[in-house]
């Protein structure tokens, strides 16, 4: 403005005379209106042209950035062309100039959650947290009281947790995240009592799948130590059973407390529900095989071979078969019926003429009776170079190639084996001592006969 322009301006409002306003200010030209409006950028993005709105609310907004509407409206636009980071900041500045509208926090909150990394999720949580504050009455939900009790546990404010925890499951008793961050409010607070209840009550709960439900126990149980499991061993035994009686079909449910009761020394509670899973899925055979697995551990050889034998009616697989077989073969065996065991072999071999473990113990028994000891030494050769760090393939063979006169080539086999772990198999060391006594180094044979004789407890 030119300063005789600004002197009669001035001169103007003292003296209360009137003034044009094109005596002030140079002529600005014709008045051109915007072609929109927010009606027609509403109508716009409700049409899907969220561009062609984009492009009228930037013209809005250079005439008025202080507009919360415009850039809640952009954020909308922002969202729809997967810019989420430029929405979440759209509706961030809207809250800036009107924290009271909800719907900014809400699409806020939606553009967060797209974003997805660590940092949105975390804002995403603080955003929760504001909610509930700021709208008690439309943002009270299960879902946000959680979060807040959450950021409140965080901040080592366990009672206002528990009361937000509690008022959550006032409104949905069987709101799992709630339930588990009340559970560790009390396990924070050192009660144990509320703790292990609010446990088994999500233990059965039943709108919780199954799997990630047996999971998030186990991995609860895997850090409980001794002291621990003696003072509480009833209330986690109630949560495992609490799982397994909620899910009684489920592999995770009933595998998660066959395992806990075996490895607690419940073991015949262990084993009913492993049996449980096999009888509840007849089709699986790894419920099948493990079943068979506990007989081998606590059971007799002749109840092994039954249940070998009722499995081989109902399994086709020749994986299976083969695995059935070979069991089967090694309890015969055991219990003298040597020609039934080698024949059993021989059906498995047929399946599959390939399988380790079968050529492995066919060969080992073999050796043991001291005949084929050619056709032995060739189907341990096959399981050495299959697996050349399995210790009881190099046990067997190293064994036979003994039993061949042939030490020496035996010995690196041995040596291996004793890399791989077998300083703690009695049969290796036994074997190795053999093997050094007949190439002449008896000092080392005394050191390994020794280890063997600790082992076995002679």
């Amino acid at each position: 403005m030119r300063l005789k322009a600004i002197v009669t301006a001035i001169l103007a409002l003292t003296l209360g005379a009137e003034l044009r306003a094109q005596e002030i200010l140079n002529a600005p030209g014709p008045y051109v209106p915007l072609k929109t409006d927010i009606t027609d950028v509403s109508a716009l993005i409700a049409e899907g042209n969220y561009a062609e709105a984009l492009d009228s609310l930037e013209l809005m907004m250079a005439a008025d950035s202080l507009d919360d509407a415009l850039w809640y409206y952009s954020g909308i636009c922002k969202l729809d062309l997967v810019r989420f980071r430029d929405a979440a900041s759209d509706f961030s500045r809207a809250i800036e100039l009107d924290p009271s509208n909800s719907s900014y926090y809400e699409q806020l909150y939606s553009a967060y959650e797209y974003i997805g990394d660590s940092q949105a999720r975390s804002a995403a949580d603080s955003l929760c947290v504001v909610m509930g504050e700021r709208f008690p009455g439309k943002f009270r939900t299960p879902f946000i009281l959680t979060k807040m009790a959450d950021d409140a546990l965080a901040g080592h404010k366990d009672s206002l947790a528990l009361r937000y925890y509690d008022e959550a499951l006032a409104l949905d008793d069987s709101y799992a995240p709630a339930l588990l961050g009340k559970a560790e409010a009390f396990r924070l607070s050192g009660n144990d009592v509320g703790y292990f209840s609010s446990l088994v009550k999500f233990a059965r709960l039943d709108n919780i799948p199954p799997k990630p439900k047996s999971d998030y126990i186990n991995r609860y149980l895997e850090i409980i130590d001794g002291p621990t499991y003696r003072v509480w061993h009833k209330q986690i035994d109630a949560i495992v059973d609490a799982v397994a009686e909620t899910h009684p079909k489920d592999s995770s449910a009933l595998v998660l407390a066959g395992r806990w009761f075996y490895s607690t020394g419940q073991k015949d509670k262990g084993m009913g529900y492993f049996r449980q899973w096999r009888d509840t899925n007849p089709g699986n055979f790894n419920a099948e095989s493990l079943c068979i697995s506990l007989i081998m551990q606590e059971g007799t050889d002749k109840e092994v071979i039954a249940a070998c034998d009722n499995a081989l009616k109902r399994f086709s697989d020749p994986k299976a078969q083969v695995q059935l077989l070979c069991i089967k073969a090694d309890c015969l065996y055991k219990t003298g019926r040597k020609w039934k065991s080698f024949r059993t072999y021989e059906k498995a071999l047929r399946i599959d003429p390939e399988d380790l473990m079968t050529l492995n113990n066919y060969a080992y028994f073999l050796s043991l009776e001291r005949r084929d000891l050619r056709k032995a030494e060739k189907m341990s050769r096959k399981t050495v170079e299959g697996d050349p760090e399995n210790v009881s393939y190099l046990d067997t063979y190293g064994y036979i190639l003994y039993l061949l006169k042939r030490p020496a080539d035996a010995k690196p086999y041995f040596k291996k084996a004793i890399m791989y772990g077998g300083k703690e198999d009695e049969a290796v060391l036994r074997h190795y001592a053999l093997v050094l006594e007949a190439l002449g180094e008896k000092d080392l044979a005394r050191y390994y006969r020794s280890l063997y004789e600790s082992k076995a407890g002679k």
